[in-house]
C-alpha cells in the first residue's frame, strides 16, 4: 500500500448476508511509507497480504519489503529488510458508525540479533461513518507501550477523508486523505520528537485492479528521523508515491 501497509480488515459497513469472507492481494509499490517516513530508502518494493472476516471479526497478514540495514564502520549491519504484520479486531456498526477495536503485531523476523528490537505492538480504536453524499469521515488512535526500537510509550491519532469522484466506464476513482500526529511519551529512551505527518491521493479501482497515486508529507526535514538525527534509512520529508495492487 501507498499508505501504511496495515489494511485494517475487510470493508466497512453492514454484515453481509453471508458471516465469512475473505480476501488475498498482492502488489508493489515505489516507496513504503510508515506515517510519513520511508521504510525502504525510497526504493520500490513487493508487498501482499490475507484477510478473513466473519460477522464483525477481522483479522489478516500483511507482508513488505523493507530496508533498514546501517553501517557501523565501513561493515553492514543487517538490521531488517522484511516487515510481516499480523492484525485482528472487531468492527460492530452502531447508529451508522463502524467502530474498529484491534491489535496489530510489527515483526521484523530477520532483524540483527544483539540490537534493539524492532518488533512492537499496537492497540487500535477508531469510527468512521459516511456523513455527507459519499463522503466517509473516520479517526483513529493507536498506542504502543514500547514502540520499535524499545523506545518506549508511543501514541498515533490520525483523520481521514474519503470519497468516490467519478466514474468512468468500470472504473471508480476516489479521492482520500489523512492527517495524523505521532506522539512520542516523555520518558522514551531518546527524546523522540513528536511530528504531524498526512498524506493525499487518487484511487483507480477497476475489478481486482487498483492504482494509487499518493503525496506524502511530514513536519520533519528530509532525510530526518524523529529523533532528530539523519539516518540513511529513515527519511521523511514529501514524497511522491504510486502503487498497483490485485486482490482475489
Amino acid at each position: 500500500m501507498s499508505a501504511d501497509l496495515y489494511s485494517g480488515g475487510l470493508k466497512d459497513g453492514p454484515v453481509a448476508v453471508n458471516p465469512f469472507t475473505w480476501s488475498v492481494w498482492a502488489g508493489v509499490t515505489t516507496d513504503y511509507q510508515f506515517r510519513g517516513i520511508s521504510q525502504n530508502r525510497r526504493d520500490a518494493t513487493f508487498q501482499g497480504g490475507a484477510d478473513v472476516s466473519y460477522g464483525i471479526f477481522y483479522a489478516g497478514t500483511a507482508l513488505s519489503g523493507v530496508n533498514f540495514d546501517s553501517r557501523y564502520n565501513n561493515n553492514l549491519q543487517v538490521d531488517s529488510n522484511l516487515e510481516v504484520d499480523f492484525y485482528a479486531g472487531v468492527k460492530p456498526v452502531w447508529n451508522g458508525v463502524t467502530f474498529d477495536f484491534g491489535v496489530i503485531t510489527y515483526n521484523y523476523p530477520n532483524q540483527l540479533k544483539g540490537t534493539a528490537d524492532l518488533n512492537f505492538v499496537e492497540i487500535k480504536a477508531g469510527a468512521s461513518k459516511t456523513i455527507w453524499s459519499d463522503l466517509t469521515a473516520g479517526v483513529t488512535a493507536y498506542y504502543s507501550p514500547d514502540y520499535t526500537g524499545e523506545v518506549g510509550g508511543a501514541w498515533a491519532v490520525e483523520g481521514t477523508l474519503s470519497k468516490p469522484v467519478y466514474k468512468y466506464a468500470d472504473v471508480d476513482f476516489t479521492l482520500s486523505g489523512t492527517v495524523g500526529h505521532q506522539f512520542f511519551d516523555e520518558e522514551t529512551k531518546y527524546g523522540l520528537n513528536d511530528y504531524t505527518y498526512g498524506n493525499v491521493g487518487l484511487t483507480a479501482a477497476y475489478k481486482a485492479f487498483s492504482v494509487d497515486f499518493r503525496y506524502w508529507n511530514t513536519t520533519l526535514d528530509k532525510g530526518e528521523a524523529p529523533g532528530g538525527a539523519d539516518t540513511s534509512y529513515a527519511q521523511a520529508g514529501s514524497a511522491f508515491v504510486a502503487t498497483a495492487k490485485v486482490t482475489y
